[in-house]
């Protein structure tokens, strides 16, 4: 069963767990403020993520994602390992079970700005893996990204 922490912080709180945090060297950022959006491998920049409005770090280990909310930081983890300073929520996930599906991300739009992404995965389209925790509907409670897959391109025209 993963780890569900949450708390509202103030920006210095949440810019703190976030230093403090120990995330995988294949780390993921994906943020948005009002100046402009990033979806970069994860390297701690206190500057730009004090600007945020909401983001996620995230590897197959855990997720960690924020929404500004007021003066405060909306602050979950969902994975193995959670960060120091939030609050134990994790009695949410007993009853529910893990599904991950993937969602491709389209070379046009992101291709300069996510250059990385195409030498990382040079062959074929590469998807976005999100795990969901489902109840016993099947409805999704919560989810989070996991990471990026490769997927293999396929030449669908008849010749």
């Amino acid at each position: 069963m993963p780890f569900l922490h949450a708390d509202d912080l103030n920006t210095e709180d949440f810019i703190e767990i976030v230093r403090k945090a120990s995330f995988p060297e294949d780390s993921l950022l994906m943020t948005f403020s009002p100046a402009q959006a990033y979806f970069v491998p994860f390297r701690f920049d206190e500057s730009y993520l004090t600007g945020t409005d909401q983001g996620r770090i995230f590897s197959p280990e855990g997720e960690l994602k924020w929404r500004r909310i007021g003066d405060k930081m909306r602050v979950v983890y969902l994975g193995d390992k959670p960060p120091d300073g939030l609050e134990d929520h994790s009695t949410e996930m007993s009853r529910l079970k893990s599904e991950q599906s993937c969602f491709i991300l389209w070379r046009i739009g992101i291709a300069k700005k996510a250059a990385w992404i195409y030498k990382q995965f040079p062959e074929g389209q590469v998807s976005l893996v999100v795990e969901k925790w489902l109840d016993s509907s099947g409805l999704a409670r919560f989810s989070r990204y996991h990471g990026l897959k490769a997927i293999k391109e396929e030449n669908n025209a008849s010749e």
